[in-house]
């Protein structure tokens, strides 16, 4: 950052980049996500051989248990909790620029109506840089969140398809 930049620009422009890392981290997690599914868009499986608990099985027998990965991993969701940004400016000049004129449609000089005047505080970020060597300290906390309720519900359903599909003997 150089020279005279207006304030409320400055302070958008950070606001901006917080937005934009909320936003790369919720990207992230989506790409995730996508990972616990084929390239057909069904869910991938761990299948297990457990000694089978059917009454009805032959001894020695064993169940194929099939569960979808999604719900058996922990999902760590992500999102900014705050943001604590510190710097050093200094203030450069006041300036008011003229008000714009507001016509309302289909009237004389008499529906001209004078908006307020836009005051801007510009501040001098270079001026501190050249005397204290320019310094921005960012302070990003983030905290785990609950899965979304679309999050929850799908991966509640992918728990309910979860089980045995195949008994087999096992010699």
């Amino acid at each position: 950052m150089a020279g005279h930049i207006p304030l409320n620009d400055l302070i958008e422009a950070l606001a901006g980049a917080v937005i934009e890392a909320q936003d790369n981290i919720e990207q992230h997690q989506i790409s995730n996500l996508l990972g616990y599914f084929d390239s057909q868009k069904r869910p991938k499986s761990l299948v297990v051989r457990l000694p089978s608990t059917d009454p009805k099985a032959e001894e020695g027998s064993e169940d194929y248990y099939r569960a979808p990965l999604l719900p058996l991993v922990s999902t760590n969701l992500l999102k900014i909790k705050d943001v604590e940004i510190t710097f050093d400016v200094d203030l450069g000049h006041f300036t008011e620029e003229p008000a714009p004129v507001a016509k309302k449609a289909d009237a004389g000089e008499e529906g001209r109506q004078q908006e307020a005047p836009k005051k801007s505080i510009f501040v001098d970020t270079a001026g501190v840089a050249k005397n204290k060597g320019g310094s921005i300290h960012v302070v990003l906390r983030v905290e785990g969140s609950e899965p979304t309720d679309g999050a929850a519900r799908l991966m509640n359903h992918l728990t309910q398809t979860q089980g045995v599909f195949k008994t087999v003997k096992v010699d």
